[in-house]
């Protein structure tokens, strides 16, 4: 595969469980931006084997658009998806991290495991049995990573804690970063929240597993109008607070805010001068 034949110049790595719906949902509106017929493709980790000709297919056909790519939040903890990231993709395109509050990221991720079925552990115990928890909430070990096979001057990080608080904001950023100009009036106030949990975890499960086969016959775009259908979300989830799972207790939450301190300060040292060159940069 050559660098010049994949019609993308984009990706948004990760991290999940940090904004990326949101990022679709402004993206697919801006007029500068062609995203792919689907969010999360997954080509680069999981469906490499389909080749360059159909990841082509899954992208609008011959987009006016200045950036081209894809939301993938799945890319950032692959080293075998960023090696071949790097070797495909053209030497212009720009890369988006999404990182976030270590704790608040790892209990997010729980609360979704529990809403799609796949545990029903309480936090401590889920933290033990599913390292990724832990793992994926490790952000400077995975920008400085993504920098390392990409360029750290194609790896762009945005703050989720921004997006909560100043969404406009952060999609000045979000642009910036994609070196698109800034649309004032596309619906950066909208809330893009995921229903706290689910009806029937165990049919959610059910019907995830039959995604991944949908995926898998070359039908992405299919199961992603599913997932982003208001009523398939009415029937199969619910905000009833008798559903949402008790808090994790304070113990185990200044254990992991322990556990993850050496990461948030290696974090702090990549982002500085991130930081400081992104501003040179809208400066000029």
């Amino acid at each position: 595969m050559t660098n010049n034949t994949l019609p993308v110049n984009f990706l948004y790595l990760g991290g999940d469980k940090c904004g990326s719906t949101w990022i679709w949902h402004i993206l697919n509106q801006h007029p500068d931006v062609a995203l792919a017929n689907a969010k999360e493709i997954f080509y680069f980790d999981r469906f490499y084997d389909k080749g360059e000709d159909w990841y082509r297919r899954q992208f609008p056909k011959q987009p006016q658009a200045m950036r081209i790519g894809e939301i993938c939040h799945d890319y950032l903890y692959s080293e075998t998806a960023l090696e071949r990231i790097a070797r495909d993709l053209p030497q212009d395109s720009r890369f988006l991290v999404t990182v976030r509050a270590p704790v608040a990221r790892s209990v997010s991720h729980w609360k979704y495991m529990l809403k799609i079925g796949r545990t029903n552990l309480c936090f401590e115990d889920a933290v033990r049995e599913y390292p990724e928890i832990v793992e994926n909430s490790l952000f400077g070990k995975h920008v400085q990573n993504a920098r390392n096979h990409l360029g750290a001057n194609r790896v762009f990080v945005l703050d989720f804690d921004q997006l909560k608080t100043d969404p406009k904001g952060f999609g000045g950023s979000l642009c910036s970063a994609l070196d698109v100009p800034f649309i004032e009036t596309l619906p950066y106030e909208d809330r893009i929240l995921e229903a706290q949990s689910a009806r029937n975890p165990a049919l959610v499960s059910v019907l995830r597993n039959g995604g991944w086969v949908l995926r898998r016959l070359g039908l992405p775009s299919l199961v992603s109008t599913v997932k982003s259908s208001p009523l398939v979300s009415k029937v199969l989830y619910t905000s009833d607070p008798a559903k949402t799972p008790p808090e994790p207790g304070a113990e185990i939450l200044q254990e992991l805010s322990d556990l993850f301190a050496p990461d948030q300060a290696r974090l702090t040292e990549l982002m500085e001068p991130g930081l400081k060159n992104r501003q040179e940069t809208q400066a000029v």
